[in-house]
């Protein structure tokens, strides 16, 4: 990802101290930030209201904040490969 100058950056409806034992379960090195309002995932169209959850979701930003490619899944089962996600970056010219 940094080869191609990108940024991963996770964010999750969870508590802070959720996502860290998230975190240190699964060896994860990069943030993890808390969208404890659900602000962020009601900005970009994935809150699971009645669930009180954020559909899985990847996005590719452009860095003027403009949305370059996304991935929107019903379950969190549901996720693109890396080889995928790297081709997106790719195509969105990043």
């Amino acid at each position: 990802m940094r080869a191609r100058r990108a940024e991963l950056i996770a964010i999750s409806v969870d508590p802070p101290e959720k996502s860290s034992q998230l975190a240190a379960k699964l060896g994860i090195d990069f943030p993890l930030l808390a969208d404890l309002d659900r602000s962020t995932v009601r900005a970009y169209g994935v809150e699971d209201a009645e669930n009180g959850v954020a559909w899985p979701a990847i996005f590719i930003l452009a860095p003027d904040g403009t949305i370059r490619w996304r991935s929107l899944a019903e379950t969190y089962k549901e996720r693109p490969t890396s080889e995928v996600i790297l081709d997106a970056l790719a195509g969105a010219g990043l």
